[in-house]
């Protein structure tokens, strides 16, 4: 069985790519590790709803939600501007998704 089709869906390689970027901003906040794998444990969750395939918009949006605020409680909204951006983009991007349309 291919690694990759492990529920029947394939990974969707352009939706992790959009939350790439996410990640990145997420990891140049040089936040100590105990601190960071708070954020990490969400962004993880996200990661892995979307290559286990079969994932809820509804999930992700909670999930996308709980990042945002863990940000803000890590470093403040002022500090958090670039992961909040890259956030934002991705969640307009899983939108699009929703709606039928084609991600950015």
């Amino acid at each position: 069985m291919n690694p990759e089709d492990s529920f029947g869906t394939k990974l969707d390689h352009s939706r992790l790519k959009t939350l790439k970027p996410v990640r990145q901003a997420i990891e140049s906040l040089d936040l100590p590790p105990f601190r960071f794998r708070k954020l990490n444990g969400i962004l993880n969750a996200l990661t892995m709803q979307i290559e286990d395939g079969g994932d809820f918009p509804e999930v992700n949006e909670f999930l996308i939600k709980a990042l945002c605020a863990a940000i803000i409680a890590q470093v403040g909204k002022e500090s958090a501007g670039r992961a909040l951006e890259a956030l934002a983009q991705f969640e307009q991007s899983e939108r699009l998704r929703s709606r039928g349309q084609r991600s950015a």
